[in-house]
């Protein structure tokens, strides 16, 4: 699958990037990651962490997947709204979730001070603005549902009101605190390289995993070289190029545009610390970079790659610009430095994949499937070293693979009793 098409800031801004060998031998491990983008680099760190040794394996080089495409939003909410979560999901397990993503932005900042490298971490308040006055019941009853459950946030409503309080041009917003903001390929690569300089993993690059086995106490990795990893347990974070390997029920792909400005001279008219989004689906998305540009996402397309995708590319990304223009007429002169396009996934009940592999025992799926996917691979990552540290909990299993196809069989039945 080709997940990019375009030039991605965070790739061309990384000009000295760490390099690993190819598989040249068989080896063995506490525990293999496929995968060397940012959920297979959070899912080695959080094994390590718990006194396991790791192998990497990256079929291509470190970052350089979903990873290039990422906008590095770290959002606690999801694309489908807690009031909305709740009704699907019930409160109990809603709630739940969104403490998770919550706990998973706080994990993420408490790693990000753990490396040695400067990742461009930040914290960030959100701003979800009424994308149409039609929406304000919406964002008000999604500010109930977050401050009655504990959430930091607080809803402004009139234009007037919000352009003064945040420049933006809406009828309403919703400001929501405990978010952040990071450089999702320098994390990747700072993760990985300190592991390996601590001694807790060997990473791979340019090493294809072409079959998998598994025994009593054991899974057995055979790469493209003809060259074998055994270990105790198996982590797939392969990002969306698993769903074309390995496909899942109840899981959309398609891509979305994005872009990235040359430095901007003055930003006087953003909201000072705050991530951007707005209550539209397809949503807009935006946030600004340590050394001043404007990052500017959404206008996605159910199709994840292939020609509508490419070439609908640089008209796609004009309107993002226009579009942030008029959701912020307070910000100065523009000009695109980067333009891309990027597969993205999400699943039909708003959560990630996270669990053991349908038909297997030691091999886990860590899947960060949706709009906030840096943090759902944060929350996949806890749960699976824990699982394979023997910690196992109940409340795990809701986000297990199974699910989806329980979803799917659901559906089906729900069509068929509607059906004229």
């Amino acid at each position: 699958m080709d997940l990019h098409t375009g030039r991605t800031l965070w790739s061309e801004s990384d000009i000295s990037p760490m390099s690993y060998p190819r598989l040249d031998g068989d080896v063995q491990s506490d525990v293999v990651v496929v995968g060397g983008g940012i959920g297979g680099a959070i899912a080695a760190w959080e094994i390590a962490e718990r006194g396991f040794q790791v192998v990497v394996l990256e079929r291509h080089r470190v970052g350089m997947g979903s990873t290039r495409g990422n906008t590095g939003l770290l959002q606690y909410a999801n694309d489908m709204p807690l009031a909305e979560m709740i009704r699907v999901h019930g409160r109990e397990r809603a709630v739940a979730f969104y403490r998770r993503c919550w706990e998973g932005v706080v994990r993420l900042r408490e790693i990000a001070k753990k490396l040695p490298e400067d990742v461009e971490f930040a914290e960030r308040m959100s701003l979800c603005y009424a994308s149409v006055p039609a929406d304000i019941p919406r964002l008000k009853d999604e500010a109930r549902a977050l401050v009655q459950h504990g959430f930091a946030a607080e809803i402004i409503v009139g234009r007037e009101e919000v352009r003064e309080a945040f420049g933006i041009d809406r009828e309403a917003a919703l400001a929501t605190y405990g978010d952040a903001e990071v450089n999702p390929l320098k994390l990747t690569r700072a993760l990985l390289a300190e592991l390996v300089r601590r001694g807790a993993a060997r990473v791979f690059e340019d090493t294809a995993v072409v079959r998998t086995d598994e025994g009593a106490a054991h899974v057995l990795l055979e790469t493209d070289g003809g060259f074998r990893v055994k270990a105790r347990a198996a982590v797939v974070a392969t990002g969306y190029g698993f769903q074309r390997a390995r496909p899942l029920a109840g899981v959309r792909l398609g891509c979305t545009y994005a872009i990235a400005t040359e430095p901007l001279s003055d930003l006087s008219g953003w909201p000072e610390g705050a991530l951007i989004w707005e209550t539209a689906r397809p949503y807009l998305y935006m946030r600004t970079t340590r050394d001043r540009r404007l990052v500017v996402g959404g206008l996605d397309l159910p199709v994840p790659d292939g020609p509508r995708r490419d070439q609908d590319l640089n008209a796609r990304a004009d309107k993002l610009a226009q579009l942030a223009r008029e959701v912020l007429p307070g910000l100065g002169p523009m000009s695109i430095a980067y333009r891309w396009a990027s597969t993205f996934g999400s699943t039909v009940d708003g959560w990630p994949i996270v669990g053991v592999y349908p038909g297997f025992r030691r091999i886990f799926c860590s899947l960060g499937y949706g709009g906030n996917g840096t943090v759902c691979y944060a929350v996949a990552a806890d749960i699976l070293a824990r699982r394979i540290a023997g910690e196992d909990r109940p409340e795990d299993d809701v986000l297990r693979p199974e699910r989806l196809s329980l979803w799917r069989r659901a559906a089906r039945r729900l069509s068929v009793a509607v059906r004229p």
